[in-house]
Formats: structure tokens, sequence, C-alpha cells
């Protein structure tokens, strides 16, 4: 009889466990890979009170499946969302500033990406991955010309004497594949209150000396023909290529700007390389956010998801023994070095990307999802200058124009800080109403 009491007292407790499972609904771009598939089916075994569903979006049209189900009030619980101004925006994001505050792990995300998630002073977004921008170099070049090898976070000096000395048009050799991006990161370099395209914490600085070098050094390389896109059709076709991509690909570009998404790819070219991240060691961070949506009927469980397939200890360990196929990409969100460690034996990492996690306190983060108004402010708001046959060029006209065309950054440079900053001005006060 006893035994019967205690199998029923068990059923009960089960059952009333499963009565009391709460549902999260989740919505991810990247839930096409097995590896996050997994991590969720890690995290139910784990919590067995919460179930995860993932969205019902269209996940090919992802932004605008994620506005109408906001606008049908359905709204998933977690959202990998494309920036965080779109959702604060919005008004989608949940603030938690007081789960963060309690959660130990939380101080244990690198500062750069930990930062990028605070708006008026509170939280309202989870980094969920992160990648680096920088430099890859192509070893062979520089052994076959007698090049020194750059070390990680070379000197910029150093770096331009190698640029030049590896462009060598005789054999076909490039010294960089790309210079649009000069601008954005070398700012940063020469003063170090500036990030990424001269983004200061709380505005632009594009009339600084060290943008408007920025643009003439990356003019000087278009100029001078040491980039795929600045050579003749003529020159082109000895490559056969259709961008500057398939020229390295073939060992004919001494360094290249990519993010270390890319690093997977390139250990299986015919040459080694190497990630040298950026001069100065103010290599870019490029991060992707989770949001808790305000509509949730359950905070608490929703961001212990959240964290669990992003930062937390726990979670990282467990990517890393499910991820046999490889397809974790992200550097761990943590400074934990018993994490680290574990992360460092198991991955076959790309040589250059460890030094690079080491400085990752240097980093500078890419502003498109995390800096209000930044499309604007980047590329698209219209200046009311004229290049060329357009009488109203954008502020990324100009600035393409100043590098691969005839405009001269120096005349523009006041005129574009300010347009930049009445953009960013405009985006944050819309957000300031929706986080006070």
């Amino acid at each position: 009889m006893k035994k019967l009491v205690m199998i029923g007292l068990v059923i009960l407790l089960v059952t009333a466990a499963m009565a009391q499972a709460v549902t999260i609904v989740y919505a991810n771009w990247n839930l096409s890979l097995d590896v996050e598939k997994k991590i969720v089916e890690e995290f139910m075994k784990t919590h067995p009170d919460i179930k995860v569903e993932f969205a019902d979006l269209d996940y090919g049209k992802y932004e605008d499946s994620l506005i109408a189900a906001a606008a049908a009030g359905k709204l998933p619980d977690v959202i990998m969302i494309p920036n965080i101004p779109m959702a604060l925006v919005n008004d989608w994001s949940l603030d938690i500033t007081a789960m963060t505050a309690k959660d130990t792990e939380w101080e244990n995300i690198p500062a750069p990406l930990r930062g990028a998630t605070v708006y008026n002073e509170k939280v309202f977004a989870v980094p969920s991955g992160f990648y680096m921008l920088g430099y890859f170099v192509n070893e062979d070049l520089f052994t076959n010309y007698n090049v020194p090898q750059l070390p990680y976070a070379p000197d910029w000096n150093t770096m331009l004497s190698a640029i030049r000395r590896l462009t060598i048009p005789r054999d076909g050799v490039l010294g960089i594949a790309e210079e649009v991006q000069i601008p954005e990161w070398f700012p940063a370099t020469k003063d170090p209150a500036l990030g990424y395209f001269t983004w200061d914490g709380e505005k632009y600085n594009l009339d600084h000396p060290a943008f408007i070098e920025g643009v003439k050094i990356a003019k000087q390389f278009f100029d001078g023909k040491f980039v795929f896109d600045s050579l003749p059709d003529e020159q082109k076709q000895q490559y056969n290529a259709g961008w500057y991509g398939d020229v390295w690909n073939q060992g004919k570009i001494a360094i290249r700007w990519s993010g270390t998404w890319d690093a997977a790819s390139f250990a299986t070219l015919p040459f080694p390389s190497r990630f040298i991240g950026a001069p100065e060691g103010r290599v870019t961070v490029v991060g992707d956010f989770f949001i808790i949506s305000k509509t949730t009927k359950y905070p608490e469980q929703a961001y212990e998801f959240a964290k669990y397939i992003s930062f937390a200890k726990e979670g990282i360990l467990k990517r890393l023994e499910i991820d046999t196929a490889n397809q974790w990409t992200s550097m761990p969100l943590t400074t934990e070095q018993a994490v680290l460690d574990e992360y460092f034996k198991v991955k076959v990492l790309f040589p250059g990307i460890d030094e690079a996690f080491a400085r990752i306190s240097e980093g500078i983060v890419e502003g498109v999802k995390i800096v209000p108004g930044y499309i604007q402010s980047r590329w698209t708001a219209p200046t009311g200058i004229k290049v060329g046959d357009n009488d109203n060029a954008s502020i990324g006209d100009v600035i393409w124009n100043s590098i691969r065309g005839n405009v001269n950054i120096a005349d523009y440079a006041g005129q574009l800080n300010r347009l930049a900053n009445e953009q960013y001005k405009s985006a944050i006060e819309k957000i300031a109403i929706m986080t006070d």
C-alpha cells in the first residue's frame, strides 16, 4: 500500500511540473543550422519546465515577418534582432537591467559587446554572437617576395610599406584587396577616443583630421592601382575573376579585409593565411543580439533561455560538445578563463584569431546594429551636394566619390559631420521616448 502511495505521489509531482511548464517562442535567422537547433534541445533537457518553440515566420523575409507579427500582437518571446535601434523605436524590447544586474555571468561578456546593449543607462538586448573584422594576409606572397611577415596589429607604416612592396603589376600581384573600409577603422588608430566611423559614443567626428586622412589614404590606393577595382578592364582579364574575392582565392592578393566568419573557408585555400586584425589592435567587433520581447508573459524564463544559448558558461561548453560539424563560427561570449581554455582547446582556430580575442577590450564595435540612425548617418541621408550628375548626393555617395572620384573630402567633412549627427540626434530622440 505504501508503495502505491509513493508511486501516486511521484505521478502527481510529475504532472504538476508538466502543468507548470511554460512555452517560449524563439525567432532566429540561423535556425537552418543544426547546431542552433541542437542547443535549443539541450536547453530543454536541462530546463524541463521551459518548452521552446520556433516562431512561425517567413525566414526569407525576416524583418518584414517580425513587423507583421508585432502588428498582430504575436511577437516571439526571444528574437534575434536585425539591429537594436529597430527594436527600441518599435517598442519591442524589454528592459532587462534588473535581470542582468543580479547575473554574475553578465559581467563576463566582453566589454565592447556588453556596452553595446545599453541605451539611456538601461539594458535592452543580450549579445548572442560576435565576430571580428580585420585584415587577413597571404603568407606565401610575403615569403616569396621577401617581405617581412606582418605581426598581429602591425603599426600602420609597416603595413603601408608591405602594401606598396607587394603591389607588383608584372606578376599580377595586388597589395590590398579593397580600400573603401579604411575611413571606417583608420581614425580609431589615430585617436583612442574614436570608434568605428569616428563614433565616440555620443557623436560622429567626420571633421576629425584622422577621418580626412583615412579617406585620402584610400584614394591613394585606388588612384595608384593597388586594388582590384581600380584596374582597367584589360588588366582585370588576366584573373578571369568576377570580384576581388576570386583574386584572393587565386593567391594574388597580399592583404584582404574580411570577417572571421570567412576563416573556415580561407583555411581551405592553397596558401597559408593569417588574421592580423587592424593596425594598433583596434579590431572591429561585429555583434549579433537577442531581445526579450516586451510582450512576453515569461520574462525570467525568456532571459534564462537567451542566456543559455549565448553567454552562459554551461551553454558555451555544451555548444563545443555538440558542434561536430563546426557550424558555430562565433567567438565565445565570455572572458571566463576556464571556458576560454576549453574553447581554444576544442576549436582549431585560424592563426591570429586567438591574439585578436586576447585584445578584444581594445575593439571598436561596428555601428550598423547598435547606433541609432547609423544607416542614414553613414550612407543614405541626402546632403544637397552636387556630385557629377547627382544634384543631391547622399553621405555615402560623397564619401565614395572622395575615394574613387574627384570630390575633395576636406571641402565637405564639416557638412557631412553636421548631417550625420543630425540623423543620429533624430533617431536617438525617438528611442529616448521609448526607453524613458
